[in-house]
This record gives C-alpha cells, sequence and structure tokens, in this order.
C-alpha cells in the first residue's frame, strides 16, 4: 500500500502551469512531448551544450529525452519562448523546483537571430514575476560559466547575488577545458520587493 503510494505523481500545479506573456513572448508550459520538440536542436550544438554544462558534447535522440527529465507541472518545466510577431519558438525556458522550494534556472535562446535583443531579462522577468507568486516557491538559483559573459552580465542587472564562485569546476566535453563556475541566487520575497519598488519608482 506504501509502495502504491510512492509511486503516484503529483498533479500539476494548476497556477504554475499557466501560460506567461511577456510584451513580446508567450511562455507556453510544455508536457513531455512539446518539450522534447522544442529542446532537440540543443542536443547536436555545441556551444549550447557547453553553457548548459551538459556530460556530453553530443547526444542521440533517446540519450537527450533520458536527459533532460520528464516537465510534470509540478517539479520540472519547460517553458516554450514563443514570438508573438513572428509566432515561432525562439528558445526554451527550463525550472527545476526541489522541495526545499529552491528553482534552479537556465534559458537558450536557439534562435541566433534574438540574441542581443534583451530575450533574456524579458522572459527571465515574467518567470520570476510568475513563480515568485506561488507560496512552493522561496528562492531562485543559477550556475553559469564565468566566460559567460551575457549571463553573467543579465543575472546582475536583475539583480540576483553572487553567492560562490568555484575556480576548474566542471570540464568541458567540447573545450576540454576545465571551467570556473559562478553561483547566483534570488530570494522571491526580495524579488516581490524589487519588484514593487520598481513599480513606485516609475
Amino acid at each position: 500500500m506504501a509502495l502504491s503510494f510512492l509511486s503516484k505523481r503529483s498533479p500539476a500545479d494548476p497556477y504554475l502551469v499557466k501560460p506567461i506573456k511577456t510584451a513580446r513572448f508567450s511562455l507556453v508550459n510544455c508536457n513531455v512531448r512539446q518539450a522534447v520538440k522544442v529542446t532537440l536542436p540543443w542536443r547536436q550544438d555545441k556551444e549550447v551544450l557547453h553553457n548548459l554544462m551538459m556530460r556530453k558534447d553530443g547526444y542521440s535522440q533517446l540519450e537527450w529525452v533520458k536527459a533532460m527529465g520528464r516537465p510534470d507541472g509540478n517539479t520540472l518545466f519547460y517553458h516554450a519562448i514563443v514570438s508573438k510577431e513572428a509566432g515561432g519558438t525562439i528558445g526554451t525556458h527550463r525550472v527545476k523546483l526541489n522541495r526545499f522550494g529552491t528553482a534552479s534556472m537556465a534559458i537558450v535562446i536557439h534562435a541566433r537571430s534574438w540574441w542581443g535583443k534583451d530575450v533574456f531579462e524579458e522572459v527571465r522577468t515574467g518567470i520570476l514575476d510568475h513563480f515568485s507568486a506561488s507560496e512552493k516557491v522561496e528562492r531562485f538559483y543559477g550556475r553559469v560559466l564565468s566566460r559567460n559573459f551575457s549571463s553573467v552580465y543579465n543575472y546582475t542587472k536583475l539583480g540576483f547575488r553572487l553567492i560562490g564562485y568555484d575556480r576548474s569546476a566542471w570540464r568541458s566535453p567540447v573545450t576540454k577545458e576545465f571551467c570556473d563556475t559562478m553561483h547566483y541566487e534570488m530570494l522571491a520575497e526580495d524579488w516581490i520587493a524589487r519588484q514593487a519598488k520598481g513599480a513606485i519608482d516609475e
């Protein structure tokens, strides 16, 4: 009886799975099949795999399905970033929520024509606004390569606090080099306060 209970998956959170809208994008929560479809371009993109700190420099389709996990609307979320104007998916945002309320985040913009157009800031702001309103979320966390200058810049711009710097912490399967990594955090309550202050200042 206990084993049967433990095997049951928690139902999707009805609030967290709602679509998120920003000025230019719709962030569409994906089921397993949709998540595989929108992230499949990543599996052979060495630059993406390097910046995500993946274990390999290329994946078969089956390997990729296993590596990405199963979005369940409760602890793992993939949001397709859909351009309202163009209508296509330009990237994907991932959130992993652990039992302590820490939401670990990653974002990939695979449509390189959108690079340098403030997609990270707009999408991440939408994600933070949405998830910080849930009582399940206490803290946001991100880990990036120290040489991923755009991510470092964006975390800093959004007000995240640098909480750690690890030297030679990860070896890239793409470059074979040992890389430094940086850790950032933002408490959900701090994000809410920051947004409220920004609204007042405006």
